[in-house]
Formats: C-alpha cells, sequence, structure tokens
C-alpha cells in the first residue's frame, strides 16, 4: 500500500488532515499533504491523461473523444469541464480533481441542469473513486471523557493488505467493498425503486420530470417540470430525449442511483 492509500484511508476512518498526515509520516516520512497549486503548473497534466481518465469513467461509450473546454480552481479543486464527441447523454461534465502529494486525483463528476447549476452524476464507470477504508483497532478504555489521537494505535501499511473486513458503507452512491486475499468481493445495496417503473415513468411522464420526483431526485425533476411548463410545452423537445435517456441508463446501466445513492431493484 502506497502512502497516498494509507493517508486517504485514515481520513476515511474520521481523521483530519494534520492527524492523518502525522501518522502516515510515521511509515513514509517522505510523504507531504499537497493543497491545490497554480493551475497553470497542472495543464500539460491534464491535457495528456484526461482522454484516458474520462473514457474509464464511460466504458459503455467506447471510442468518444473528450475534450477540454476549461481548467479552474476554486480554492479545494481543480475544475475540469469538457465536452464528449459523441454525447454521453450530458453535455458538459464537469470533473473535480484534488491534488494529494503532486498528483491530481479524480474525486467528483456533475452534470449541468437547465437552471446552470452543477448535480452530482453517476456515470457507467468509475466516476467517483474512495479511499480502500481501514479497520482500526478499539482505543483503550479511560476515565477521561476526551482521548487524544496519539492513543489510537494505528495498524502498519502492510497490515491493510487483505485483512480487511467491512465496518460501514462508502460514501453514499458508493457500493459497499471488501477486500480479502482472494481479491475483491463487491456488494451493491439496492433500494425499494425499480429499473422498469423508472423506465415507464421516464418514457411516458419524463417531460414532467416525473421520474425524477419517483427516484427522489426533486431538483432534477423540478427543474424538468418547470422547462416544460414555462416554455408552454417548447421545452419537451430538450426534457423528452433527457428524460429518455434517464430511463435508458436506469434500466441497463448497473451504476445508475436513486436520490439516496442506492441501486435499482430489477
Amino acid at each position: 500500500m502506497d502512502a497516498l492509500a494509507y493517508f486517504n484511508n485514515l481520513k476515511s476512518q474520521g481523521y483530519d488532515d494534520d492527524a492523518a498526515l502525522s501518522y502516515t509520516n510515521q511509515h513514509y516520512p517522505d510523504f507531504k499533504l499537497n493543497p491545490v497549486a497554480i493551475v497553470d503548473n497542472y495543464d500539460d497534466w491534464f491535457y495528456q491523461n484526461f482522454q484516458q481518465i474520462a473514457a474509464e469513467c464511460y466504458p459503455d461509450n467506447t471510442g468518444a473523444i473528450f475534450t477540454i473546454a476549461s481548467i479552474t480552481e476554486n480554492g479545494e479543486f481543480i475544475e475540469v469541464i469538457a465536452h464528449s464527441s459523441p454525447p454521453i447523454g450530458y453535455d458538459p461534465v464537469r470533473y473535480d480533481f484534488s491534488v494529494s502529494n503532486g498528483t491530481p486525483s479524480l474525486r467528483h463528476t456533475f452534470t449541468s441542469g437547465p437552471d446552470g447549476t452543477w448535480s452530482p452524476f453517476f456515470s457507467t464507470g468509475n466516476s467517483d473513486p474512495q479511499p480502500i477504508a481501514v479497520s482500526l483497532p478499539p482505543t483503550v478504555q479511560s476515565n477521561s471523557i476526551h482521548q487524544a489521537p496519539q492513543q489510537v494505535q494505528t495498524p502498519q501499511p502492510q497490515q491493510m493488505m487483505g485483512q480487511y473486513a467491512p465496518q460501514q458503507p462508502m460514501m453514499q452512491g458508493q457500493p459497499m467493498q471488501a477486500y480479502g486475499q482472494q481479491g475483491m468481493m463487491q456488494q451493491v445495496a439496492k433500494g425499494s425503486r425499480t429499473k422498469i417503473v423508472t423506465f415507464l415513468l421516464a418514457f411516458f411522464l419524463g417531460t414532467l420530470g416525473v421520474h425524477n420526483f419517483y427516484l427522489g431526485k426533486t431538483g432534477l425533476g423540478i427543474a424538468q417540470l418547470l422547462l416544460t411548463v414555462l416554455t408552454l410545452g417548447i421545452g419537451a423537445l430538450i426534457t423528452g430525449p433527457w428524460s429518455f435517456i434517464e430511463g435508458i441508463l436506469a434500466l441497463v446501466s448497473s451504476n445508475f442511483r436513486d436520490g439516496d445513492g442506492l441501486a435499482l431493484s430489477d
């Protein structure tokens, strides 16, 4: 396990940056946590690597060409806005990268709504990679109310490989993962909403956003409803194909999620 993975493991357990960095440096003295640097320093890196990164997010769109429209820095992430040809169903898509130890890492993807706001976007591939969780040993009980982080014995990096048992789900929208000596097993938590109902609502009532209300994605549902109603039906030229694509993704994509971040039932 490398230093960045070890650091991210500690972060996923609730350690703040300073505590996680302190523990990481005990095993990897040269590891540094870099803030987002000047964007210009990473322009060449993004133009050289972005096509491969975006293609891995959307394996169902083999051969698509992804073109970077802009690269900006918002203080926490480097935002890369890009278009695709042929379109992947949403355009444009925003990709947020963080910089740790001098290397950009894809954290989140977003799609632009009709009102210009960005909403989390679940691609058909690995659009939101998460660090592997670490199972930490329980802290020793004491009579004090608060215990300092130094009292927690963190595992050695080599102890993390092949001996992890999941303690809690990953972040919302991601499958639960377990790691063992035989490789990785994956179980996807499913909700009560079904693929076929979502598809039928999107096909027949998608211009009014009914399928998104059903999925618990109220913001998208309201946006589609207003776009159709306020334009006296002309907006259906946009919301119709939009909702149809969402219905197809709900029906065929195993990575499509409802508003609670759960996979749809069959």
